[in-house]
């Protein structure tokens, strides 16, 4: 699977490798436990991009207010 290259994280070469690494880890759950970390993983983006969207918007008013001045 392809992945996009960002400024932060992991060369593509050192994710793939982690990537192998957590398969290898993970093949011995159950199915439950499995679904119970991929849900956790989940959350985990979801409060990311929340906290994005509010830095942007901070960030966004902070100009506006700016502009104002």
């Amino acid at each position: 699977m392809a992945h996009a290259t960002t400024t932060t994280g992991l060369t593509d070469e050192a994710f793939d490798r982690l990537k192998q690494k957590l398969i290898d880890l993970v093949e011995p759950l159950s199915d439950s436990q499995l679904l119970d970390l991929a849900d956790g993983i989940h959350e985990l983006l979801r409060q990311r991009r929340t906290l994005r969207q509010h830095h942007a918007e901070r960030m966004t008013e902070r100009a506006r207010l700016a502009s104002l001045s």
